[in-house]
């Protein structure tokens, strides 16, 4: 009798603890699917980190900030994609004359650095000035790099796979002011490959004057030409007293090219995979362009339309000097980079409040317009030249 009861007793208590078991495994793991399709909502990306040389992990998360516009507007857009950029917007030091050196556009540069790693920076040979831009005089300055070749990173380093060297995809995006240009060739971008069969691979864009002292846009990538397009485009457009903005596309499918608002797109031709060389990436050959240089960004992604709209704001919010119009406060010196030729000063008073209102009014009523644009232009099978589409945006109207 007690010993019947002693069973029961204990397979009671089995019982309850295999059913405690059980229902502790499936919360468990319920919270486990929770926290991963969570987890699926945050993207994840590596990135590198040029200030210790290395390659991080980071989330990029939502910005909950009542200003996001403003903030969107400042940060590089796609930058959780994006591999190097070189600018004049954050800080002109970045640029050292004394060292030849055009720092990655997030590494703190420090001249004490001996030990900088040679992927965070561009070289050059001559000194190089800024320049106050034509939009605002309170805005970002040009770096002036006429008779000025940039050589950047050996271009492996910008292929998708490191190990290989292989390009599957990248995007590029530079915005410049164009003041002459004399030559017939004149590359202003170009990345070069490995030779594959005796096939020489390169990537360049080539600003061609023509006959009518007009411009042909030639992209080669690999050993194909890419072409007719962008054909006879208006002289008054490329050297346009303003700045524009050139991108690059590249994809298996496809190559974009982008002036301005105005996309072209031409079929991907490429007969064999394209490896890249341990020659510098270039921008400005030889320095044939007399141009002024405020940004560049390569990605080694296909970016987004809306991506490209937002690289445009976030050009013109420099250039208009609305970081400073909306800006609790100016600086008031100006780094010791910029040239005897601009003031030594920033005045210490910033527009009064209803200045700054117009002028974010009128920024933001642009760039709807050119939201439209884009879209409109990112969508046509076969474009044609349309020149109000590849005029320089102006602010002021």
């Amino acid at each position: 009798m007690i010993n019947t009861i002693l069973v029961k007793i204990f397979g009671f208590f089995i019982g309850f603890f295999i059913t405690i078991i059980i229902i502790n495994y499936i919360y468990i793991e319920n919270n486990k699917k929770k926290s991963f399709k969570n987890l699926l909502k945050i993207p994840n990306y590596y990135q590198y980190n040029y200030n210790n040389n290395s390659i991080e992990k980071f989330t990029s998360m939502n910005n909950n900030n009542n200003n996001k516009d403003d903030n969107n507007n400042q940060m590089i857009p796609y930058k959780e994609y994006k591999f190097m950029c070189i600018t004049t917007f954050f800080d002109v030091k970045q640029i050292s004359n004394s060292q030849g050196r055009w720092f990655e556009c997030e590494y703190k540069n420090d001249d004490t650095n001996a030990n900088t790693n040679i992927n965070s920076y561009f070289t050059f040979d001559k000194n190089i000035n800024l320049n106050m831009n034509s939009i605002n005089n309170k805005g970002a300055y040009g770096a002036d790099i006429n008779s000025i070749e940039l050589r950047g990173p050996k271009c492996y380093n910008f292929a998708n796979n490191i190990d290989t060297s292989e390009l599957y995809e990248f995007s590029m995006l530079l915005a410049v002011k164009i003041k002459e240009i004399t030559e017939k060739n004149n590359i202003i971008f170009e990345m070069i490959g490995n030779s594959n069969e005796y096939k020489i691979s390169i990537i360049h864009i080539n600003l061609q004057l023509n006959e009518n002292k007009n411009f042909d846009v030639i992209i080669q990538i690999g050993d194909v030409i890419y072409s007719g397009l962008a054909n006879n485009i208006d002289k008054n457009i490329i050297k346009s007293g303003e700045f524009i903005v050139i991108g690059l596309i590249y994809s298996k499918k496809e190559i974009k090219f982008m002036l301005n608002k105005q996309v072209y797109k031409y079929e991907n031709k490429n007969t064999f995979q394209i490896t890249l060389g341990s020659t510098p990436l270039i921008i400005n050959k030889k320095g044939l362009i007399d141009m002024e240089l405020y940004n560049f960004i390569y990605y080694k992604s296909v970016i987004p339309s809306k991506e490209y709209l937002n690289y445009f704001k976030h050009i013109y919010y420099y250039l208009s000097g609305l970081h400073n119009a909306i800006s609790s406060s100016v600086p008031s010196t100006v780094p010791s980079t910029v040239p005897s030729t601009v003031p030594s000063t920033v005045p210490s008073t910033t527009p009064s409040n209803n200045n700054n209102n117009n002028t974010y009014k009128k920024f933001k009523t642009r760039l709807e317009e050119l939201e439209y644009n884009i879209q409109q232009n990112l969508n046509k099978q076969e474009p044609k030249t349309n020149l109000d589409d590849i005029k320089p945006f102006n602010l002021n109207n």
